[in-house]
């Protein structure tokens, strides 16, 4: 692996998905779309669709966010 490839990887949003109730998410921009159903969050390149039911966002911070609830489904958009 080439050293910009390594310093491309330190900069990308990260997600640590524990189980179906709950995923961290670093490196946000931006919230796109909140409703019980869906939560849609801007990554920068992409964005990521938490689809699911009583979905909700535990913490937000400048670093990241944590989304809380029954996570059916994850979908990704743009270029990542």
């Amino acid at each position: 692996m080439k050293k910009d490839s390594i310093t491309e990887l330190a900069v990308l949003p990260r997600l640590e998905l524990c189980g179906n109730s709950r995923c961290v998410v670093e490196g946000l921009k931006g919230i796109v779309e909140y409703t019980k159903g869906k939560i849609k969050i801007d990554l920068g390149k992409f964005s990521v669709c938490f689809f699911g039911d009583d979905l909700y966002i535990n913490s937000f911070t400048r670093e990241g966010a944590t989304v809380e609830g029954t996570i059916i489904s994850l979908e990704f958009e743009g270029d990542a």
